[in-house]
């Protein structure tokens, strides 16, 4: 009876048979075989050989009576000439397989591989991603997927389970403090990113399933104490501390950033990280309306913004000129070329301490930051401004496909700002 082979080198157990025979006129084809609740293609060559992935007698004694008689099943459809690209060359898995999901398609051969760890996976999914995604996004995927990669240590990607990414997520969050809402919204959708990529044609098809998928902690319901907008009484004090702010002894843009851009977030509901990033070369007319060009923003597409008349009529346009075209709110020559965390990061970071500090805004259930896009939305509701020209400026998703089809002009975003009220303070 066949029985699993031991690798001296590794401990792991592998299933190793000498090809029949009549069959040698499949060498260098290959051959799709279970393992545990995923599938491997591996190349015939004088040997049929596969890891079980693990080192334990009993379960590769168990993994190993499935391959193999999904093997004698593949052998005797080559003979009677059935060919091997049935789920019925699986043999024991062929029950469960389908139901899995791993058998709606033939995977491409691909020739076995070793170890793929976590770290590696990440490695590679990195490395393909570094042009394609924004560096924030990286940097916070990357945090999460670390975590992951010293939860799993040195096993195998492509043995892991759903089982194992609950018990990661409930990990992160009985030992690391994580929040479930947290690991559910940052940790699991990083590693289903990546695991997503390594089932397709980019990352070379390492994986037949998404551990991932499906996988998520309960939360608890959140107590909502306060309406997400500003208050009056908190716009006035955040506005008029904007208004106040003295220049910086050592670094105008400090100074620069926390009087211009609560303003700019007030009347457009732009995020404060893109109104860091703009440039003087970002602020021109267009129609006849001066518009602001947000070139890097949270969904990745670019938007253009008029700039309501209160912040021209406060000297707006001429502290762009000023900056020629430089950024406004960062100096470049106080940042590292290529550091991880981008300046205008850091300078939001620092403006919502700021914020805080300066208008005394101690009420932590509302952000100093994001308050803004909630309480512009609000307001221009009540000024009759149409959801589509509010989701337009703000840069929201709209709420249908008929609705993407509409691209509110400049002027007509310029038509409704003229109907959103001025700040009094």
């Amino acid at each position: 009876m066949a029985r699993p082979w031991k690798d001296k080198k590794t401990g792991k157990l592998h299933l190793r048979q000498r090809i029949p025979s009549d069959m040698r006129g499949l060498k260098g084809t290959f051959v799709t075989l279970p393992v545990g609740k995923r599938t491997k293609t591996i190349k015939i060559g004088e040997m049929v050989q596969m890891s079980l992935h693990t080192r334990d007698t009993i379960e590769a004694k168990r993994l190993h009576a499935i391959a193999d008689a999904a093997l004698k099943r593949f052998w005797e459809a080559h003979r009677t000439g059935e060919g091997a690209n049935s789920s019925d060359n699986l043999g024991p898995a062929a029950s469960w397989l389908p139901e899995q999901g791993l058998m709606t398609a033939t995977p491409k051969p691909q020739p076995d591989s070793d170890l793929i760890t976590t770290d590696a996976l990440i490695e590679r999914w990195l490395a393909y991603h570094s042009d394609k995604k924004a560096k924030n996004t990286l940097k916070r995927y990357k945090a999460s997927l670390r975590s992951l990669a010293a939860y799993t240590g040195a096993r195998d990607v492509r043995a892991l389970t759903d089982d194992d990414l609950h018990a990661w997520a409930e990990h992160r969050r009985d030992k690391d403090g994580v929040s479930p809402r947290a690991i559910n919204k940052n940790d699991l959708v990083a590693a289903s990113s990546m695991f997503k990529w390594a089932l397709d044609r980019n990352g070379r098809r390492l994986m037949a399933t998404n551990p991932a998928a499906g996988v998520r902690l309960g939360e608890p319901k959140a107590l909502v104490k306060r309406e997400r907008t500003f208050r009056p009484n908190e716009i006035r004090a955040i506005l008029k501390a904007s208004l106040n702010v003295q220049p910086h002894p050592r670094d105008l843009s400090i100074s620069n950033a926390a009087r211009w851009c609560p303003w700019l977030a007030a009347y457009s509901g732009a995020r404060i990280g893109e109104l860091c990033n703009l440039r003087g070369t970002d602020i021109w007319a267009e129609e006849g309306v001066l518009i602001m060009h947000l070139r890097r923003t949270k969904s990745g597409i670019p938007r253009k913004v008029p700039i309501h008349t209160h912040l021209l009529e406060q000297g707006f346009f001429e502290f762009v000129r000023s900056c020629g075209g430089k950024p406004l709110f960062y100096d470049e020559a106080r940042h590292r070329t290529g550091a991880l965390t981008d300046p205008a990061e850091i300078r939001a970071q620092q403006l919502a301490i700021w914020v805080r500090e300066a208008a005394g805004l101690n009420d932590r259930d509302v952000d100093p930051q994001h308050g803004w896009r909630h309480s512009f939305k609000t307001i221009a509701l009540g000024a009759g401004i149409d959801e589509r020209i509010r989701d337009a400026i703000t840069g929201h998703k709209v709420a249908s496909v008929g609705r993407k089809y509409e691209s509110p002009p400049v002027p007509m975003l310029a038509e409704a700002l003229l109907r959103f009220p001025r700040y009094k303070l």
